[in-house]
């Protein structure tokens, strides 16, 4: 069989060949492809593929590496699928035109996950149904793996290591068709699937926020939201990889572990609703009265928990920080403070970004993307990255951003990195106690939305 060519069907003018073949490549080209076998038209060094339009990442090797293996299977879509066919296609050409196919298959495998690795999840907004997850090393800046994952998945991550779960949604036509919610279990060293749970009554389909999905300090169940329109939360035995049933607490939203077996929601009066259940899924609510005005000044839905020092952090649109700790029995604020000189609300500083805070627990430290705007510009991205001492109260440091973030998040070793999510869909690191630069990698994913980190 002579040299694959591969070029974007539609493109250019026809190209004359010997044999011509029409593929649709799976993943995010989401294009057909034409393979010709015209020796004349075979580029040197493999073909070149750009990922949709962005041209940020080329994957030459991937597209020369499948259309191998397709061509060893005998899986060409409507080329020739026999080696009596093949041999008979090669019958005439020069030597150098024929492709000698040689390809193994195997899966590698990573090693136990480091502190400093960074789970980027992307729910690939031009393509909602295949959204992904990609492993990256905070310490060399590269990429060690990626995740296929459902429509707008939330995920979180054993805190073991040893697994990844994926609350995520798929339909039996691809777009349409019936739907079923499942959390998906994955192998955190190999990426792959090894089992899942429905989930009978569905999850929540809103852009990924981190409190949709989170697991127990234990590990031992993951908590998913749901709202049908009636809020309510789906529990997840993951032990037993089995579903235990669901909490209705109508009117709160979001999920906010406080200890092994409970966990507090936002309601819309400005208060905590605190919940706790057992092993099978009976529950006892208590209200709480409200702790922020949600007209005048809503709070972020993106608090931080710390289970490690029992502290969660609210953070108002004005730059209202709400301390809060955590018990068996839920949530209780103990204070509020601003993060906020007169001097840096007169030259309009403010909070903003998606994922706009991480508190390292060991240091005491929590960071926070801000940028300079009026009321409402509470979704913007950050600007710098100002840096607290809880326990002081005040300001320590201003990290300035080459690459204007949404998304902050912060490694919880003895020597942190503190990473941030650009618009741009690259990540930049820093040393987490000098503030210092490590470097920049770009081109991760399409959209980008969620860090994840281990221990957090």
């Amino acid at each position: 069989m002579a040299a694959a060519r591969c070029s974007p069907t539609g493109g250019g003018a026809p190209t004359p060949a010997v044999r011509r073949s029409t593929m649709l490549l799976p993943g995010s080209w989401g294009g057909a492809y034409t393979f010709s076998s015209n020796e004349r038209h075979r580029p040197r060094g493999g073909a070149r593929v750009r990922r949709g339009n962005s041209g940020r990442w080329p994957m030459a090797e991937t597209v020369r590496r499948s259309f191998g293996a397709l061509l060893a299977a005998g899986m060409l879509v409507v080329g020739v699928p026999s080696s009596r066919a093949q041999e008979r296609g090669t019958e005439g050409l020069p030597e150098e035109a024929v492709l000698d196919v040689a390809e193994e298959h195997g899966t590698a495998v990573l090693p136990e996950a480091s502190p400093h690795w960074l789970y980027v999840l992307d729910p690939v907004f031009p393509h909602l149904v295949a959204s992904k997850v990609y492993v990256i090393d905070g310490d060399n800046l590269r990429f060690l793996g990626m995740l296929n994952t459902g429509y707008v998945p939330n995920m979180a991550l054993a805190p073991d290591r040893s697994e990844i779960y994926v609350a995520e949604t798929y339909y039996s036509r691809g777009t349409r068709g019936e739907r079923t919610d499942v959390v998906t279990f994955y192998d955190a060293k190999t990426l792959e699937p090894t089992g899942e749970v429905e989930l009978p009554r569905g999850r929540f389909l809103v852009v990924p926020k981190k409190p949709n999905a989170v697991t127990t300090p234990d590990g031992r169940y993951l908590l998913s939201f749901n709202m049908e329109p009636a809020t309510s939360v789906d529990i997840v035995d993951l032990e037993k990889k089995a579903y235990v049933g669901d909490i209705e607490v109508p009117g709160c939203s979001l999920i906010f572990p406080t200890g092994n077996r409970s966990f507090s929601m936002l309601c819309p009066d400005g208060s905590l609703v605190d919940v706790s259940f057992d092993e099978n899924g009976a529950a006892q609510i208590r209200d709480n009265e409200p702790f922020f005005d949600s007209e005048a000044d809503p709070v972020f839905e993106h608090a931080v928990v710390s289970a490690r020092n029992g502290r969660a952090f609210f953070l108002s649109y004005e730059g209202i920080v709400y301390e809060a700790a955590l018990g068996a029995d839920g949530m209780r604020i103990t204070g509020d403070w601003s993060l906020l000189t007169e001097e840096d609300r007169a030259e309009k500083w403010r909070p903003g970004g998606w994922q706009l805070m991480a508190y390292h627990s060991g240091t005491d430290r929590l960071f926070v993307l801000m940028h300079e705007g009026d009321r409402w510009t509470h979704k913007e991205a950050g600007e710098e990255v100002w840096v607290f001492d809880v326990g002081e109260r005040k300001r320590v440091a201003r990290v300035p951003l080459e690459h204007p973030a949404i998304s902050v998040s912060v490694s919880q070793d003895d020597q942190p990195l503190l990473f941030t999510l650009s618009e741009a869909a690259s990540v930049s690191v820093f040393d987490a106690t000098d503030y210092s630069p490590k470097g920049t990698i770009e081109g991760v994913g399409d959209s980008p939305f969620l860090m994840y980190v281990q221990g957090e």
